[in-house]
């Protein structure tokens, strides 16, 4: 087993990333050292070819979660002699609060996650013209577009309860570094929400939530209402949970394609494009990229840091 395999089974992923960064600079390796969340490298398919707009050599390290970003950003700053390199640091803002100005260096997503530069009427426009062949003066194009106001509306109007309660459950530990109790999937909870092209409904409450996840921390009925009026302050599609948003995207574009072959209810123009098997969040990240929004915060963030 070589050194870098042992620390790759050590137990804190952030001193791992660390130690492999500090083995690329002992080669003495020129261009921009990227460190991304996750472990499988779901983020590169969003971030990589924005970073390539700016340098064509880089290195991407995964570090974990969100924290453990933050804690090898930390690492290399305590070590002046790595000053020298070129290194950006990338994370989703979940439901936190905003990193402080003095930590500029490390990019945090404007939205609550990568997922949600995906969701956006923009891109779905770009997903019906690209992937689907429907001009924008098309009688399609209209069409879907409409029906993905309305559902998309609908869907945020039956997940903001479970949007709401989890901000709850991240806000108590932030403060009182209490543990949500809670491992969330990349779908709502089976059962919660009824799906179709024709409307789109909430199937749970609060004692429901309860039942499926008994060992969340107890949120109080008072903060959840403060939370739901918080949230409802802002556009619905950046502040919610980014996989629950790229849910929805990918679960109405596999109904449009179903339609389109079979019943044909919303059109007669059958849709010649197909996704095969069900899209994963990783894979729609990777597929619709050159779509995705890129904030203005990002390219001047890339411009620094490759300066």
């Amino acid at each position: 087993m070589t050194y870098l395999e042992q620390l790759r089974q050590a137990r804190d992923k952030s001193q791992v990333t660390y130690q492999e960064f500090v083995l690329h600079t002992r080669q003495n390796k020129d261009g921009l050292f990227c460190f991304f969340e996750g472990t499988r490298g779901s983020d590169n398919a969003y971030y990589i070819p924005r970073i390539k707009v700016y340098t064509k050599d880089y290195y991407p390290l995964l570090c974990g979660g969100r924290d453990k970003v933050i804690e090898v950003y930390n690492l290399i700053s305590l070590h002046s002699e790595y000053d020298k390199y070129k290194k950006a640091f990338f994370i989703d803002r979940d439901f936190n609060e905003p990193l402080k100005p003095e930590d500029g260096h490390i990019f945090e997503t404007p939205c609550y996650a990568i997922e949600n530069f995906y969701v956006s009427e923009h891109v779905f426009k770009e997903i019906l013209k690209n992937f689907f062949g429907f001009s924008e003066i098309s009688n399609e194009h209209k069409l879907y577009l409409d029906l993905y106001r309305q559902r998309q509306n609908e869907f945020h109007q039956a997940i903001l309860l479970f949007n709401a309660w989890y901000a709850c459950l991240i806000e108590i530990r932030n403060k009182e570094g209490k543990q949500t109790g809670v491992r969330l999937e990349e779908k709502p909870p089976k059962g919660f929400i009824q799906f179709s092209l024709e409307s789109i409904s909430k199937n749970y409450d609060i004692n429901i939530i309860k039942s499926i996840f008994p060992n969340a921390t107890e949120v109080t009925e008072t903060d959840l209402e403060k939370k739901i009026q918080y949230l409802s302050q802002f556009d619905k599609h950046k502040v919610f949970r980014g996989k629950y948003e790229m849910y929805f995207l990918t679960a109405f574009l596999e109904l449009l394609l179903k339609d389109s072959t079979t019943e044909k209810k919303y059109s007669q123009t059958k849709i010649n494009f197909t996704f095969g098997d069900k899209l994963s969040n990783d894979q729609a990240v990777a597929l619709f990229s050159a779509y995705a929004e890129t904030p203005d915060i990002l390219d001047d963030y890339l411009k620094s840091v490759t300066a």
